[in-house]
């Protein structure tokens, strides 16, 4: 522990001159463990901002990101257990990796499917822009559109869902989507409700932001820190559609 703790960064140490530098390190140990593609550096910096916005302090909120996590994670054990392992879709963040096309729906509807690698679960989520072209977010792309038929997913626990809105903001919020196309991946899940809603995205954060910017929708089940796929899933202003 105290080499760990000599180890700290010098931005860390200034970072949490007011809480314990020992629990502040273990909360961005774990934190880090449970949301490994992004940088301490991005980490300390999110919560050094979020910090000074809102006048919390940097223990608050990391404990709160942590707790966010450890939830999404129960749920995502949750579905799997839900599924036979033989059922449940174990595809690479998004990748097409399932048997099932997710078909075709209306525009502004949503897909969402279980998704995770060997440390990732978060599920995924995707955007009909058209009844039968999905604009969605995946790491080997960025922001990119794919057509219904080859968009493949695994059949257990994969939604489609709308949006309870009108249709007119359903249809700018696709098209918003499609104007993203090309953007790059990011991978931060953890406080990406407070990031910009322009530049790099992830699938949830594409999905949020559209409906934020058009019909001013806040599609995030608990108001947190991060917005995950499955927040998208369980927001109330959502409607089953169908089982994929």
């Amino acid at each position: 522990m105290k080499k760990a703790i000599l180890a700290l960064s010098l931005t860390t140490v200034m970072l949490f001159s007011h809480a314990s530098i020992t629990d502040a390190e273990s909360y961005v140990d774990d934190i880090l463990k449970l949301q490994p593609d992004i940088s301490r550096e991005e980490l300390l910096q999110d919560v050094q901002m979020i910090a000074s916005n809102t006048g919390q302090s940097e223990q608050v909120i990391l404990e709160q990101i942590y707790t966010e996590l450890k939830e999404d994670e129960a749920k995502g054990i949750a579905e799997k257990s839900a599924y036979s392992q033989e059922k449940y879709g174990i595809s690479t963040r998004g990748g097409s990796g399932g048997t099932v096309s997710v078909g075709s729906s209306t525009k502004g509807n949503f897909y969402y499917t279980p998704s995770e690698t060997a440390y990732l679960d978060h599920g995924h989520v995707g955007m009909y822009y058209t009844s039968t072209t999905i604009v969605e977010s995946v790491p080997s792309d960025g922001v990119r559109t794919i057509s219904t038929s080859a968009r493949k997913v695994d059949s257990s626990g994969a939604v489609v869902k709308s949006v309870s809105t009108s249709t007119t903001n359903r249809n700018n919020a696709a098209d918003w989507t499609y104007s993203q196309v090309g953007q790059l991946y990011s991978y931060n899940f953890a406080t990406n409700r407070l990031t910009g809603h322009d530049g790099a995205k992830n699938c949830s954060k594409l999905i949020w932001s559209a409906y934020k910017l058009n019909g001013n929708l806040d599609l995030d089940v608990n108001g947190g820190l991060g917005v995950y796929p499955r927040d998208i899933r369980d927001a109330p202003d959502t409607v089953l559609v169908r089982n994929i």
